[in-house]
C-alpha cells in the first residue's frame, strides 16, 4: 500500500526528550562547536536528518515508515519512564527495563554512533583486503579460486590487480548507510542488558546551574583513565562513568562501582559537578549543545570542545 504522506523528517534525538531543555517560551538555544552563530528553535525543528531511519525493501523500493514507526513505538514507552523520573517517583522493574532501553536508544540512534560503525568497518575490510594483497602468491592463488568458482574474469592483469588495491590512495571503501542502522539497532539490543545491571542515580541541577544536552547525548567515561594509553575505555570498565541529561534539571548517572545506597535515588549535586557534567556532555557532542537559555561564554565554552567527540578506530 502506498502511503500518501510518508515521514521524512526523522529525528535521530526524540523531541519529547528535548522538551525537558526548552525555556519558559517552548523554545531552546542551538550552539555549534563549528559554527559562529547560535540560533533559537523548537524542539521539533531540530537534532533530524531527512530519511534517516529510512530502508530500502528487497524489492527496492524506499521505506521511510517502518523503522521510523518503530522508534515511535517504543519512545512512547520511554516517555512514562522519563517522566516519572522527572518528577522524582520510584521506578518499577518494568521500568527499569525501559530505561535500559531509553539509555541504549540514545546511544546508538545518534549520528556519531552511526559513523562510527561505518568509519570502523571501513577499516577492518581495508585492513583485511591489505592483507590478502600483500602476499602475492597467495593473492594469485585466492583470484583464481575466485574465478573458477564463479566463471568470472576479473578484467586486468592479476599483478596489475593485486598493486591497485595496495595503493590505497587510488579508492575508498564505502559502507552503505542501512547496514550501519542495522547493526545500530542490534547494538541497542546488546547494550539494554548492560544498562540494565549498571547501578543508577539521578543527579539534581542547582537553581543557577542546569544541565545542558547535545547531538550525542550519553557520556561514558573513566575519570582515571590515561587517555594517552593506547586501550580505549568500555562499558565493561569497572570504574566507568555514564552520564545522560534527561532534562534541564535531572541528569542520569551510572557505573559499576556506585554505592548500592545511592542506586535509585534523587540527589542534589553541587554546582561544580553539574558544570563536570556539562563538560563531559559538550565533549561528547558531536557538532551541536542545546539549552534553555542564550549565552555568549556557553558558546565559547562549547567550541573549546570540537573534534573531541569519540571516534572508533581498529588502529
Amino acid at each position: 500500500m502506498q502511503i500518501a504522506n510518508p515521514k521524512k523528517r526523522h529525528h535521530y534525538i526524540p523531541v519529547f526528550y528535548l522538551k525537558g531543555f526548552t525555556n519558559s517560551n517552548g523554545a531552546m538555544c542551538v550552539y555549534d562547536k563549528e559554527d559562529v552563530g547560535l540560533f533559537e528553535s523548537s524542539p521539533e525543528g531540530i537534532a533530524f536528518e531527512k530519511h534517516y531511519f529510512t530502508i530500502t525493501t528487497p524489492e527496492g523500493k524506499k521505506d521511510s515508515e517502518t523503522a521510523e514507526n518503530l522508534m515511535a513505538g517504543l519512545e512512547a514507552e520511554f516517555s512514562k519512564v522519563l517522566n516519572k523520573i522527572l518528577t522524582n517517583e520510584p521506578l518499577s522493574d518494568e521500568d527499569k527495563v525501559n530505561f535500559a532501553w531509553f539509555v541504549a536508544s540514545m546511544m546508538t540512534r545518534t549520528p556519531n554512533f552511526r559513523n562510527n560503525i561505518q568509519k570502523s568497518t571501513s577499516e577492518m575490510i581495508q585492513h583485511l583486503t591489505l592483507f590478502m594483497a600483500s602476499h602475492k602468491s597467495n593473492f594469485e592463488q585466492m583470484v583464481k579460486r575466485y574465478e573458477q568458482s564463479t566463471g568470472n574474469k576479473i578484467d586486468m592483469p592479476v599483478e596489475e590487480f593485486r598493486q591497485s588495491i595496495l595503493d590505497t590512495k587510488r579508492y575508498k571503501i564505502g559502507i552503505n548507510p542501512q547496514y550501519a542502522m542495522g547493526m545500530a539497532l542490534k547494538q541497542m539490543e546488546h547494550l539494554v542488558g548492560i544498562f540494565f545491571n549498571m547501578k543508577w542515580a539521578f543527579l539534581k541541577a542547582t537553581d543557577d546551574q542546569k544541565f545542558l544536552t547535545g547531538d550525542n547525548p550519553l557520556s561514558y567515561i573513566d575519570p582515571t583513565h590515561d587517555h594517552r594509553s593506547f586501550y580505549g575505555v568500555g562499558l565493561a570498565n569497572k570504574k566507568i562513568e555514564v552520564s545522560l541529561p534527561l532534562s534541564k534539571d535531572i541528569c542520569a548517572f551510572g557505573g559499576w562501582n556506585l554505592d548500592s545506597k545511592l542506586s535509585g535515588k534523587y540527589l542534589q549535586i553541587k554546582k561544580e559537578m553539574v558544570k563536570d557534567l556539562n563538560r563531559r556532555t559538550a565533549m561528547s557532542s558531536k557538532r551541536f549543545i542545546f539549552a534553555h537559555y542564550i549565552s555568549e561564554s556557553l558558546d565559547g565554552f562549547v567550541k573549546k570542545y570540537k573534534g573531541s567527540h569519540p571516534v572508533m578506530t581498529t588502529r
